[in-house]
């Protein structure tokens, strides 16, 4: 290995604008993939995708819709919220957004009032089938009469009396048609016409009765009565027609149809029995012919008037239901004897707030959502609502703000680190051109960005961390090579001493962050991902970037180098004389200090279960951020943003037999679990509350599921009926408390008859915190046994593997010991605290072994090696520590909590790290000295002592 390095260093020296360019040219074409960079915040950041739990939510995704967009409205009272104008202004957004694909329903109080109208409109559809039915049937008899009458030219008076008998029996039709309009809730908006069409049939028949009653002037009685009945049929038409023009009043217009109706019945009947009487006294042929000719002519226009109706039933469906158009009509719909209607109950809370649930399809895209909502946005803002004020919230919303501050908090971070390690390095590192390290990182980093864009890993709420972190990782390589530069002046020498041991350091970095993949949660996966790769590309970017310009420097300025070399030297030296004195003063308290930090270490360990795990996502978010404040307020207005879906599997799930079986399960929950679930949602209520009847059979309730918004009703249940969903609100609950409710809920209904999974966003995040609980441990044993593994593979001895590993393993155990008096709990950022302390923490342990074993080759004794190695090597050490401390400081000014708690771990833990190196590292590595150097390199060691011995 040694020798590689070598070669590398002669490749840098002999052709450093080379190597500059074409790492640069790589630079660029990793940069490229920057572009491609998007944030993550979806359920694919929790939970494994291939997890049985992860499938089954996003089946029941599929098929009953993802997360909602919620729009409250709030007006100053019941009367301005459920105005004709702004259930028109609602209606008028729905109709905007209801045709994007991605968008799986919308309801709002607009919704359900416009399936009323609808409802009401079926209703009249089959109310003037039954009226042309019946004028058919009135007509054909009047028709019949007629025939009769022509056919005898002295017609039997009983057989005349048989037929008018039969045509009054025909006017009981009409008791069917005052049933039918009687039951009319509301108006009968598109039958205007037909109904016109109506009251001139009946003008036309009064019209040809009053020509009867003037043929009949031999017999005045007919002639009256023929007349009468004509101007009864007049008063009749005219009722009609004011019913016509009064179509749109849902109430008005039915029930004077019943009242017509009922008086051409009477007026019919007894004008026929006048007639039948008249008859007794005898007719004229003629008086009879032109009876006949009438009666004719008044079936010919009911006849006429029935086609019509069955026409207009026909094309009825090329008509569509609007909402009313006046206040009146609306409240009639709206309210019930001065109660608002029940099944409003979900979309209006308190009288005075409305809500719009804008339901999305399952696996909807970040940026679709963010389209979504800006159309939403657009849609509301372009109504003009005066009267009320509106809130759009939501998860969707919340993910969509949260990405945006998390871009924000992501440049103040990397700006702010960069500020600090500026001074870090103005401080502490006296090399010339000390800057250059902190440029190069930038540089690096910038390039794993790029790189990820092509890999395509998300940026998430823990990966955003990454940056900081890596300029704080980074900037250690590059000090290094930097610091022996300055104090070799030879990039040959400085690749050969330093590569290897870098290298060693940064392989045992990145296998302890490669632990962090066996995580089950995504993002912490993700997060390994950007680790690994941005450390060896900060590596690689320390080598062929920051060596060959630092070459290129002392080749073109040589002087000017010589000269800050020197000033650097004296202050180095100044810094190499106090960390020598101190660590001569820690080898003379060596026992002491092993006990010391084995005793804290041990401690620490012990307290590791009782730390808390804290796995709420908006726990981790800015608490001042308006989209989270807003989901707040949304849920205290609904009671509950927190759903458990029991997702039901079957057949006929839309009958009486499964809606009573899904209520009864669904009041028996609620009543188990009071102080968990706050309502119960469900196929069976919906239609419950859409029937406005809570006392009728559940067979009557299954007939009212036809007539469910298809807003309502997909949220419940498959058009072929095997699936359905019984939705379970429940309060914000922690998520120890969580998991035992869902425990508990599994048992309950593994004894139901119905076939259901326990799903939803809940049982997401359950499995997020077992991931972490069991995946966090896990993560620390396998980072430890990877760095052993590899050390002992380049090393070949054990001890030799194991030395740079125990100061660390003393960090994790004094860092949960700190966490657990600190009260700082576990969070999917913090559960890779082991793994990120045995990567970062080795790098420095392992720089002062090799630099110690380094010293001992050179046949210095003990105690003089370790001076020189912490004097030589201590201040790069020392000032990547410094700077790293100061990349993870910025993560405590983060908005995020759980950025902040991250970043007072990671300080405490690389300051421990610090404090190990110095500290706890020279005590272990003089009792191990023996263990340290190879029996070749002690027989070398001892033939140069001899030599040394016989020339003094």
């Amino acid at each position: 290995m040694t020798r590689l390095f070598e070669k590398i260093g002669r490749l840098i020296e002999n052709h450093p604008f080379k190597v500059l360019l074409t790492a640069l040219f790589l630079v660029v074409v990793m940069l490229i993939g920057a572009r491609n960079i998007y944030m993550a915040t979806g359920n694919d950041t929790l939970v494994d995708a291939e997890t049985e739990v992860y499938k089954r939510h996003e089946e029941m995704e599929d098929t009953f819709g993802g997360d909602s967009i919620l729009v409250v409205f709030e007006a100053s009272t019941e009367e301005e919220l459920l105005s004709v104008e702004n259930l028109t202004k609602m209606w008028n957004v729905e109709k905007r957004m209801a045709y994007d694909a991605d968008i799986y329903s919308i309801m709002s109080p607009a919704t359900l009032l416009h399936q009323m109208t609808i409802r009401q409109s079926d209703v009249m559809e089959e109310n003037v089938l039954e009226l042309s039915g019946g004028l058919s049937e009135m007509g054909s008899k009047l028709s019949e009469i007629g025939n009769t009458l022509l056919l005898k030219e002295v017609p039997d008076p009983k057989e005349m009396e048989e037929k008018l008998q039969g045509f009054t029996q025909a006017t009981s039709n009409f008791d069917k048609l005052i049933d039918g309009q009687n039951n009319i809730a509301t108006g009968i908006g598109g039958l205007s016409d037909g109904t016109w069409n109506a009251a001139e049939g009946i003008s036309t028949i009064s019209g040809k009765l009053k020509e009867l009653g003037n043929t009949a002037a031999g017999n005045p009685q007919m002639s009256m009565q023929l007349t009468a009945l004509a101007e009864n049929l007049d008063k009749s038409a005219s009722g009609l027609k004011e019913m016509s023009a009064r179509a749109k009043q849902l109430e008005g217009g039915p029930r004077e149809t019943a009242t017509a109706l009922d008086g051409i019945k009477d007026r019919l009947g007894s004008e026929t029995e006048a007639m039948k009487d008249s008859l007794k006294g005898g007719i004229s042929p003629e008086e009879l012919k032109t009876m006949a000719e009438g009666f004719i002519t008044m079936g010919g226009s009911f006849t006429e008037i029935s086609g019509a109706l069955a026409m207009f039933h026909e094309k009825s469906d090329m008509m569509e239901a609007s909402l009313p158009k006046s206040q009146e009509e609306a409240d009639l719909l709206l309210y019930e004897e001065g109660n608002l209607r029940t099944v409003f109950s979900d979309v209006v809370k308190e009288g005075t707030t409305g809500m719009m649930i804008v339901k999305l399809d399952g696996g909807v895209s970040d940026a679709r959502k963010v389209e979504i909502i800006e159309e939403l946005n657009q849609g509301l803002s372009g109504e003009n609502f005066d009267t009320l004020t509106y809130m759009v919230s939501g998860k969707p919303v919340l993910d969509t703000s949260l990405q945006s501050e998390m871009k924000v908090n992501m440049m103040i971070m990397v700006g702010s680190a960069l500020v600090i390690m500026l001074l870090v390095l103005a401080l502490v590192f006296k090399v010339q051109w000390r800057m250059l390290s902190l440029a190069v990182i930038l540089v690096s980093v910038i390039a794993t960005l790029g790189f990820m864009g092509h890999i395509s890993v998300p940026v998430t709420m823990v990966s955003m961390a990454v940056f900081p972190i890596l300029i704080g990782l980074g900037i250690d390589y590059s000090i290094q090579f930097h610091n022996r530069y300055e104090e070799e002046g030879s990039v040959v020498s400085t690749v050969k001493h330093v590569g290897k041991a870098v290298f060693i350091a940064v392989l045992a970095t990145i296998l302890g962050f490669l632990s962090l993949y066996i995580s089950p949660v995504p993002m912490i996966q993700d997060f390994g991902k950007m680790l690994t790769l941005g450390v060896f590309i900060s590596f690689l970017g320390s080598l062929f970037i920051l060596l060959p310009i630092l070459h290129i420097r002392n080749t073109i300025g040589k002087p000017s180098s010589v000269q800050q070399k020197s000033a650097g030297a004296e202050a180095g030296s100044r810094v190499k004389s106090v960390l020598g004195a101190m660590t001569g003063f820690i080898l003379k308290l060596k026992y002491p200090i092993l006990i010391f930090f084995l005793l804290l270490s041990v401690a620490g360990f012990s307290r590791d279960s009782s730390i808390g795990i804290e796995t709420d996502m908006e726990s981790f978010m800015p608490q001042e951020m308006p989209a989270l404040v807003d989901l707040h307020t949304v849920r205290d207005v609904m009671g509950s943003t927190d759903q458990v879906i029991l997702y039901l599997t079957g057949t006929d799930l839309d009958k009486a037999a499964s809606l009573e079986s899904i209520k009864e399960t669904g009041d028996y929950l609620e009543a188990k679990y009071p102080d968990v679930i706050t309502d119960v949602k469900s196929l069976a209520g919906s239609a419950m509350l859409f029937s406005g009847d809570e006392t009728l059979s559940f067979k009557d309730y299954a007939e009212t599921v036809s007539d469910l918004p298809v807003s309502m009703s997909s949220m419940f249940i498959t058009e072929d009926a095997t699936k359905s969903a019984l939705i379970l609100n429940i309060r914000h609950l922690p998520t120890s408390e969580l998991e035992e409710f869902v425990t508990s809920l599994k048992e309950t209904m593994n004894e139901s008859d119905l076939n259901a999974a326990v799903t939803g966003k809940s049982i997401l995040d359950i499995e997020m915190v077992k991931g972490l609980t069991s995946g966090r441990l896990a993560m620390t044993g396998l980072g430890l046994i990877l760095v052993f593994a590899a050390l002992l593979l380049i090393y070949r001895n054990p001890v030799k593997a194991l030395i740079p590993i125990l100061p660390v393993v003393s960090i994790i155990g004094l860092s949960s010991g700190i966490m657990y008096l600190a009260g700082i709990s576990y969070t999917p950022i913090t559960a890779t605290l082991g793994a990120l302390v045995l990567g970062m923490g080795t790098e420095m342990t392992i720089m002062l072994m090799e630099r110690y074993t380094e010293e001992r080759r050179k046949g210095e004794g003990r105690e003089a090696s370790m001076k020189n190695a912490v004097g030589s090597i201590g201040v790069a050490i020392l000032a990547s520590g410094l700077t790293t401390v100061g990349g993870f400081s910025v993560l405590m000014l983060s908005d995020f909590v759980i950025l902040r708690d991250f970043g007072l771990m990671t300080v405490v833990n690389i300051s421990l790290a610090l404090l190990s190196t110095f500290v706890l590292l020279p005590p272990i590595l003089n009792l191990m000295d023996r263990f340290l150097l190879s029996g070749k390199e002690k027989k070398a060691l001892a033939i140069l002592s001899e030599k040394e011995e016989m020339t003094a």
